[in-house]
């Protein structure tokens, strides 16, 4: 008869101390995201100016945000934005990953530095950056388009209609893919070298070995990296404050901001709550979709 493998069974001390170490961590997600969430919800069906007294008003804060053309601008500023550069992010970040995995170890890790040290700075400095590196009269790209004679490439890149969101999401998916080139060529580190020495046999290249070897071993992390980069991009109020403050007119204006906007310039903050929610919800469907897209196998090895 076979017996029965025993569970290992953990010292109670160890749970303990595992707990122990645990509670810090867990008292700042209570106190700095659940019981936020918690408030944002309940405050979404109140009406408020945050010195009256609290009127229940049920969904009439969600049904008011819906029926403004500027909150839906907003809203489909904040998908566009989080999409484009979610993408240019996740496609910059493989392909810096797939080009440093094929470099020695010291050109490597200087490429590493070079590709995520824009990960390194924050929002606000590559929102000014680029403001002057984008002026439309004297800016570094439009200065250079003329010098190459291009001069039919001008645009005011931050007041047109049809370049601004794009600008926006292009500048914050770069300033993102250092964070996902770390994450995929970690990935790819962990692949066994025994792989790509069959594929060699087998007179694979590497271009080969990257379509039937590394993409597939890595889907994992590519899934979980395109979740953290679509919960990042949807946060688009730093980096579109400093570049354009929402203009020209409503044309940037994204879903944090407009948030901002509603409860501190108009004292409506269920009404802001009520944006939150929906942009919330947006994004968890986002995230769903996305991950269901990049969904793979999961391979041992």
């Amino acid at each position: 008869m076979r017996q029965k493998k025993e569970k290992p069974v953990l010292n109670k001390k160890i749970i303990a101390a595992g707990c122990l170490f645990m509670l810090p961590a867990f008292v700042i997600i209570i106190f700095t995201m659940l019981i936020p969430l918690i408030w944002n919800v309940v405050l979404s069906f109140y009406e408020w100016n945050g010195n009256s007294e609290m009127k229940f008003v049920g969904l009439a804060n969600y049904i008011s945000a819906m029926a403004e053309r500027s909150t839906l601008t907003a809203l489909k500023n904040s998908v566009f934005i989080g999409v484009v550069s979610t993408v240019v992010a996740m496609i910059l970040g493989i392909l810096f990953a797939l080009c440093i995995y094929r470099l020695g170890r010291k050109e490597g890790a200087l490429c590493r530095f070079i590709f995520y040290s824009p990960s390194m700075m924050p929002m606000t400095v590559i929102g000014l950056l680029f403001v002057f590196v984008l002026a439309q009269d004297n800016g570094l790209l439009n200065s250079a388009l003329k010098a190459a004679g291009l001069t039919s490439l001008q645009h005011g890149w931050l007041s047109e209609r049809g370049t601004v969101l794009w600008t926006i999401s292009i500048v914050q998916g770069w300033r993102f893919s250092g964070t996902i080139m770390m994450l995929c060529y970690t990935g790819m580190l962990a692949i066994p070298g025994s792989l790509f020495e069959s594929a060699k046999l087998d007179g694979a290249g590497y271009m080969k070995s990257v379509r039937l070897i590394i993409l597939p071993l890595i889907k994992p992390t590519i899934k979980l990296a395109l979740s953290m980069m679509l919960l990042w991009s949807f946060k688009t109020y730093d980096m579109v404050w400093t570049m354009t403050k929402g203009g020209p007119g409503d044309l940037s204006v994204t879903a944090p901001i407009r948030m901002i906007t509603t409860a501190f310039s108009f004292n409506k903050f269920g009404n802001a709550s009520a944006i939150g929610i929906i942009l919330t919800i947006i994004v968890s469907i986002c995230v769903i979709i996305g991950r269901r897209i990049a969904k793979g196998e999961t391979y041992e090895y």
